[in-house]
């Protein structure tokens, strides 16, 4: 890994733990736990920060973004997405026992992105 990424990682989460790294074409990718909660954090070549992934329990979905979701089925697992200037979720509906759908909103509850997985 190139020191700029290491060193922008280091910058924002200096006591993680369990820290796996890898490359995806140009971006930078690290799996680690910080307080117990999984993430996975990505930056470009220079160590600027591009995202952060958290796991959250469904429950713990905000209160605008849960009935929006659960429209479309029930929920099976939910992603909070952190950008520097922006909050998405990513969350996996089961609309019947075969059928999953993948969703990302916005902050607003808008979906951006609806897709049959």
């Amino acid at each position: 890994m190139p020191k700029t990424v290491i060193r922008g990682f280091s910058d924002h989460f200096n006591t993680s733990k369990n820290i796996e790294w890898s490359k995806i074409g140009k971006i930078y990718e690290v799996l680690f736990y910080d307080n117990d909660t999984e993430k996975i954090a990505r930056y470009d070549k220079k160590g600027n920060l591009i995202e952060v992934r958290t796991n959250i329990a469904p429950h713990l979905l905000p209160e605008n973004i849960k009935p929006v979701a659960e429209n479309k089925g029930e929920i099976m697992n939910s992603i909070l997405i952190n950008k520097p200037d922006s909050l998405f979720y990513e969350v996996i509906v089961r609309e019947n026992p075969l059928k999953r759908i993948m969703l990302l909103m916005n902050d607003k509850a808008e979906i951006l992105e609806l897709k049959v997985l």
